[in-house]
């Protein structure tokens, strides 16, 4: 009988077992007959790893300016792939496909745009006075329930504070700080250079969109000519696209439906600019969590701003996260496959970890770029604990 790796602990107190008790105190013993387990990872592996890590961040906050539009780019067109597909078998040219189906979305964007401009714009307007009445409310809130402790620590930073001379009361002015007044060049730049990141991301897609399975091919030519790794190459590469393109798509259609649900409900509620809130709800509804919370909390504010009760302020905002839960528990599990799900937790973790590298572009992409990591980590046996640590 081969020998146990593991030492099972044995009493220290039975008489029996007295003669192979070792020697030295009873701490020393339990140590000694507590089950072990050895690492698999030398220290200087480990080193290696992390200063991999530390590289690999740094190099994709420096390329941020370029990566960001690019997967834009190619997440855009994982959406739009199955329409220009779909007039592909219709023999219309993959070119011919894909100017068209952009030239739908920028009409449908721009429709979109144009009916809700007066409506934005009239949110736009109420938002100061909205701030300043949720101050106000929580300034009166506050003063309502002045403790004792703060009167008398105001008495006392009275008592203590020196008394003013003549002369110093003479010579204080009071402050003014003047804001230099905004150059119009300033905002001709941004404006500029948002133009030149939309119109460079729309090109993108256009270009693979038009390039079909052209990248594909020739990275599956670049694993070299073992067949064995070109198979696994084209699996994975399908397998990104697939759980990618189902990821997307049902966030199309999902943010979608939340978007036109707000927008019924404020209309049922009487809350103003029913729509724009609609398609903000829809647009947050990109981000995980936040999106909505933010949604939900702003209309809150607006609402108590209109018609002045609370009720109203927490059944506006109760609506908001009623339709994003029925959203995340039902449609969305329903709609999407089991492969493209994530650990909740990791997936939180990762979109901190994006958010923090690349701002709110990072919050957006985080979730396709979790996914693709998963995907990758599942097929290389040097990542199964990423992938494992990022799914269900």
């Amino acid at each position: 009988m081969e020998e146990s790796e593991v030492r099972q602990p044995v009493p220290v107190d039975d008489p029996d077992v007295s003669d192979v008790r070792p020697s030295g105190s009873v701490d020393q013993v339990r140590n000694e007959l507590l089950p072990t387990v050895a690492l698999t990872t030398s220290v200087r592996s480990m080193a290696l790893t992390v200063l991999t890590v530390i590289a690999v961040t740094w190099a994709l906050y420096v390329m941020q300016t370029l990566l960001v539009p690019l997967l834009l780019g190619i997440i855009i067109s994982l959406v739009l792939s199955p329409l220009v597909e779909g007039l592909r078998r219709l023999r219309m040219p993959r070119p011919a496909g894909a100017a068209v189906v952009l030239s739908a979305v920028v009409a449908i964007a721009g429709g979109v745009g144009y009916h809700l401009t007066e409506p934005a714009a009239r949110l736009a307007e109420e938002l100061p006075q909205v701030a300043r009445q949720v101050r106000q409310a929580i300034v009166d809130t506050a003063a309502g329930r002045e403790s004792a402790v703060a009167n008398l620590q105001q008495a006392a930073n009275e008592l203590t504070a020196a008394p003013e001379t003549p002369r110093e009361r003479v010579r204080a002015q009071p402050v003014r700080i003047i804001e230099p007044p905004a150059r119009l060049g300033d905002y001709v730049a941004a404006g500029t250079g948002i133009v030149a990141q939309v119109l460079l991301v729309f090109f993108l897609v256009f270009f693979i969109l038009s390039a079909g399975d052209l990248y594909k091919r020739k990275l599956v030519k670049l694993t070299g000519p073992s067949l064995s790794r070109k198979k696994i190459t084209v699996q994975i590469i399908d397998e990104i696209d697939e759980q990618i393109g189902i990821y997307l798509r049902t966030l199309v259609v999902v943010s979608t439906i939340v978007g036109i649900a707000t927008w019924l409900s404020y209309l049922y509620v009487g809350m103003p600019n029913a729509a724009v809130w609609g398609l903000l709800a829809g647009i947050a509804n990109v981000i995980p969590y936040v999106g909505p919370t933010l949604v939900a909390g702003a209309a809150s504010a607006m609402a108590f701003s209109h018609f002045g009760t609370v009720y109203q302020a927490l059944l506006v905002g109760g609506i908001q996260l009623a339709i994003t839960s029925l959203e995340g528990f039902l449609l969305t599990p329903t709609l999407m496959s089991r492969s493209a799900r994530m650990n909740p937790v990791a997936m939180f973790v990762g979109l901190l970890f994006w958010g923090w590298l690349w701002g709110t572009w990072g919050v957006v992409l985080g979730v396709p770029l979790l996914m693709g990591l998963k995907v990758v980590s599942d097929r290389i046996d040097d990542l199964h604990a990423v992938g494992e640590l990022l799914g269900e």
